[in-house]
Parts: C-alpha cells; structure tokens; sequence
C-alpha cells in the first residue's frame, strides 16, 4: 500500500509539474526541499468521511416465560456495570419452583420403593424351585426397567428445580457494561421481523470508535487491520486507529458517496459501513464529523531530511540531485545518503542539501546553468521568517520572473495545492463529501 501511494505522489508531481520543470527561456522549476519532506513521500491519499460513535451498544431481551415487575432505568439515565436495570415478578416462579421441588420428592420416594421391590425380588427368587424362577427373572428385569425410567425422570426434575431456583434468585436483572439508557420498552412486543424487542437497550460510553463508509471504486483501500489517521475537520487534530469491520454483507446504494475518489462518477456506487477502534478517543465528540485516512506514513515526523528516492538520481552509485545554486542556477548537487527506508522508499539525506534549499523533479531535459524557478516561493522562511541574506529578496528585492508566481499568478491544477496533508476543497477533483456519513 505505502508502495502504491509512493507511485501515485511520483504521477502527481509529474502532472503538476508538467510544462514548469523546463521553459523556452530556459528556467527549471524547483521546489523547497522543507515542503517535499513534508509530503513524506506519501502523495495523495485515499480520504473518507466518518463520524463519531459509540463504541458499540447492548440489548437487553426479556425472558419470554418471566413478567416484568418493575424497571429502575428511563431513557437517557447513565448507567454503571452491575446497576439494577429491571426486576422479574417472582410470584409465579416461586409457586412453581415449590411445586417441582413438591414432585421431586415424590418421585424420589417412588424410586426407594421400587428399588425395595427390587431388592425383595432378588431375596425371593433363592428360595423357590428353577421354574418359578423364570418368573421372578421376568418381574426383576421389569423392575429394573422401572427405577431406571424413574432415575431419568429424577434428572430431568432436578434441572427444572435448578432453573425455577436460579430463576427466583435472579429476579434482578443488572446492566453488564457502563453506559447510557437509549430505550426502555417495558411492554416488550416485536419489530417489523418478530423478533423480541429488548426491555432496555445500551449505548457504551467507555470509549468512541468511528463509523465511515468505503464505496465499490474505493474497496481496495481498506481491510480489517488497516492503520488510519483520523483528522479533525475543523483543526488540526490526529488520532490513530484500526479498522476492526467492514459490513460488506449490508450495502448501502446510491447516494453521496463519503470518499475521496479522484474525481471519479460514484453516484450510483453501493457503499459499505466500516468501523475503526481508537488508540485513544480523548478530546472527541459523539456525533463528531471527522476524516478517515489509510495511514501511510503521512502522520510520521522524522528528524532530518528524508528525500522521496524519485528526486535522487544515481542512488546506488554517486548520488545527486538537481539543485538551485546560490546564483539561483540549476546544478548538480552530490548527496551524502544513508540506508534506503523501504516503508516510505525515502533516503536520509546526511548531508549535500539543508532544508532552505530548492531541487528540481528530475526530468532529461534539465541542464546544468539553468534560470531557477522556485515553485513554491516564500514557504520556507528560515531564520524567524526572515528571508535569506540579511533579509534582503533575491535579485534586488524581485521575486522571479517579474513579482509573478509560475503560469501567470495561478497555482497548478485550479488553485489546488499539491496533497501535503492540506485538505482539499469541497466539490473539485478528489474532493470530499460526506453526505452520506451519519449514523445509519
């Protein structure tokens, strides 16, 4: 996956670079190595709308042979592990729990009889001639028969006893987890499927997870296990996760589509729920509208320059990167690299490039002397933002190219920002929507 989003962050800036990595004037485009580094290599991700909800939420049945006597909870009570939440009428149980334990006995004492009648057949047939015996066999087996018959209908009694007993000892029914009352239904009754209604129904309130949607274009973005960021739509704030389940058994079709899709006509895609457990739900809020990415690596912060292996040209051997001199020319710049990091295919840069230094995409029509055009002027302001030599622009105050930015004043693709962790606008290429991100 993390390959994958490398590949597609080296097409981007292929597609917003084309036509400004060269000019008929001989100029290059370069970029600041401190924004490259902070795109991480990552380039432009899947996003998807999610909101905030509970954890998860219990239901709590009544028992169809049991009357309900009273109920201790209402609608929206907080409730903790263990608290009442209703109580069985025992009057009945306990009639019948005496009654069993009545025929118990009873049946008990018939099997002492017949174990006795047993017991005075064996005696008898010792002292009568062989053929009486014949007989007094007969009589023993049938009684046999009749205390084992008698033995298993004990068994069955005794079970009964044991539930009439555990029924009247459990005549306060408890809450099993911390939570907050969403329904009492004290009639009990059925829904639309004959299923029982529940008595009391739950909501967890230990802990969020959150609740987002993956259409058919998106399905391979995600699976159970995947790692994902969670952003605040109104903030900058990062919480981690996990997606835990993917409902692909309950579609939802049609409608707004929550993903980001890159442009793509999903209107008519189905859609299926997913859900992600947090690290941590600290500082969110039930009902919370928030953004959903698989997690690339983007949310990691790396001491030092960890340069995308796309920029970097002889890697393997003696290798360097196209670099804007002091003279704001183009030049080749020898690097100092260290191990190559696979899980976001970066290099640390060890030394060769600070993070105020501008390099250029590679590209074959690149030359050494070219005029430099920085892509991305004024982000980088070392030095409390002050700018390079003594506070002074380059060439006398001018910013290149005439005081105007790249492809007359306009930023490539429409305005759009390359993907740097920056959200993108409602409504254009790639965009979000999240019309279809509620609690369903």
């Amino acid at each position: 996956m993390k390959k994958m989003a490398l590949l597609l962050a080296a097409l981007l800036l292929l597609s917003s670079l084309a036509g400004c990595g060269k000019s008929s004037k001989g100029e290059a485009s370069v970029e600041s190595v401190s924004m490259i580094c902070d795109l991480s290599g990552v380039g432009q991700v899947d996003r998807f709308a999610g909101v905030v909800s509970a954890q998860g939420e219990t239901k709590i049945a009544k028992d169809e042979n049991r009357q309900v006597a009273s109920v201790a909870v209402k609608a929206g009570d907080e409730v903790k592990k263990g608290q009442t939440l209703f109580t069985y009428d025992q009057t009945q149980a306990q009639l019948d729990l005496e009654k069993a334990q009545l025929e118990l006995d009873q049946m008990k004492s018939t099997l002492s009889a017949k174990q006795e009648e047993k017991a005075r057949l064996e005696r008898d047939k010792s002292n009568v001639s062989p053929d009486q015996q014949l007989q007094y066999d007969l009589e023993i087996r049938e009684a046999t028969a009749a205390i084992l018959e008698q033995q298993y209908n004990i068994s069955l009694k005794e079970k009964e006893v044991q539930r009439l007993t555990d029924s009247v000892g459990n005549a306060k029914i408890t809450s099993p987890v911390d939570g907050r009352v969403q329904t009492v239904n004290e009639n009990g009754g059925t829904d639309s499927n004959g299923n029982a209604l529940p008595i009391v129904t739950i909501v967890e309130t230990a802990g969020f997870r959150v609740k987002g949607y993956v259409n058919e274009s998106n399905a391979s973005a995600l699976s159970d296990g995947t790692q994902v960021l969670i952003r605040s739509r109104v903030g900058s704030d990062v919480w981690k996760g996990s997606v835990t389940s993917i409902d692909w058994k309950n579609p939802v079709s049609g409608g707004n589509q929550s993903t980001m899709d890159g442009g793509s006509d999903v209107s008519t895609a189905s859609k299926y729920p997913f859900y992600v457990t947090l690290d941590s739900s600290d500082g969110l809020l039930m009902g919370q509208h928030v953004y959903i990415e698989p997690d690339h690596g983007q949310g990691q912060k790396q001491e030092g320059i960890h340069l995308p292996a796309y920029y970097i040209n002889d890697a393997d051997t003696s290798p360097w990167v196209w670099a804007q001199d002091k003279n704001g020319k183009l030049e080749k710049r020898s690097l100092t690299l260290g191990a190559y990091e696979e899980d976001l295919a970066t290099y640390p840069v060890e030394s060769g490039l600070a993070a105020e230094d501008y390099i250029a995409f590679p590209d074959e029509t690149l030359a050494v002397g070219m005029t430099c055009v920085p892509y991305d002027q004024g982000t980088f302001k070392p030095d409390d933002s002050k700018t390079p030599d003594g506070s002074k622009t380059p060439d006398g105050g001018k910013t290149p190219d005439g005081s105007k930015t790249p492809d007359g004043g306009k930023t490539p693709d429409g305005g759009k920002t390359p993907d740097g962790g920056l959200d993108l606008p409602e409504g254009g290429d790639g965009a979000v929507t999240d019309g279809a991100a509620t609690e369903g």
